[in-house]
């Protein structure tokens, strides 16, 4: 397993890259990230904004929200993060650290359901992708079924790790 570190993209602008780094090795700051819930309930598998501090110098850093990029000829989101948390895509933890996103409505039959509880899809892949660069990076496959388009791509599971 590798961690994900923040991977430049453009202008203030990061994707989430793997690396060379274990979990198990120290943090850095391009491995660090923040997950932000509001919540009267426990944190635990509460929606929340992942963050990563962009560093512009002399010590101050400006919170970076992770949002998905959609090309919407390709089924896949690149996860990018951009200053500020005016947009955003909301992400889960379960118990075990898997990161997920809920999914509530079925709309894989028609008419369209519920799932009573919400499935909690994991479709994360690490693909060779180009946004401003090319890196192997993270990407959510959008829908409940089939595959990736971009050949490249590899299962994965995202687990955050406390240090």
């Amino acid at each position: 397993s590798a961690a994900l570190g923040a991977c430049h993209e453009g202008a203030a602008i990061e994707g989430l890259c793997l690396t060379k780094e274990k979990p198990s090795d120290a943090p850095s700051s391009y491995t660090t990230f923040f997950h932000t819930t509001s919540s009267a309930q426990p944190p635990l598998e509460n929606p929340g904004i992942l963050y990563w501090n962009l560093s512009i110098g002399n010590n101050i850093t400006y919170p970076s929200a992770m949002r998905f990029s959609i090309d919407v000829t390709s089924n896949v989101a690149l996860p990018i993060f951009m200053p500020g948390n005016s947009s955003y895509t909301a992400v889960n933890f379960a118990d075990d650290g898997c990161m997920y996103i809920p999914k509530s409505v079925d709309d894989t039959v028609s008419p369209p359901g519920y799932f009573s509880p919400p499935k909690k899809l994991t479709e994360w892949y690490v693909c060779l992708t180009r946004y401003g660069y090319l890196y192997q990076t993270l990407v959510w496959k959008i829908g409940v079924q089939g595959k990736p388009q971009n050949p490249s791509c590899q299962k994965v599971e995202v687990y955050r790790k406390f240090n």
